[in-house]
């Protein structure tokens, strides 16, 4: 079956209209938090980002030099204790939040960031 150029393109378009759709829709109950998390490098980066890499969490960007991550949510699924306390169960403090020293310790030397009193 021998597919015109035309019909191409308006296929190729039409699904494009649709994906943009359905990953564009803006989430009714979306909230926006920024605060303090404590780390140091780039792999604080990526464990810190990563523990957010969950559905209903959209954004987690984590700024290692001013130790502030900004995190977009639903927050029908999650409140701000609920994402600081995933945050601080991987061994990093947050301005309200502590992680146990145990999980603190466990992370790489270059990780052990001075913690806040």
């Amino acid at each position: 079956m021998k597919i015109s150029k035309n019909k191409s393109a308006f296929i190729t378009a039409l699904l494009g209209l649709v994906l943009a759709s359905c990953t564009n829709q803006p989430v009714a109950n979306k909230k926006t938090a920024t605060f303090k998390v404590y780390g140091n490098c780039g792999m604080c980066e990526k464990t810190i980002e990563g523990s957010l890499d969950v559905d209903g969490i959209s954004k987690g960007d984590w700024d290692k030099k001013t130790k502030d991550i900004v995190v977009d949510y639903d927050s029908t699924l999650f409140s701000l204790d609920d994402i600081k306390e995933r945050i601080a169960a991987v061994g990093y403090d947050t301005d309200s939040h502590r992680s146990t020293e145990d999980t603190y310790n466990a992370l790489h030397s270059c990780c052990q960031y001075k913690r806040p009193e």
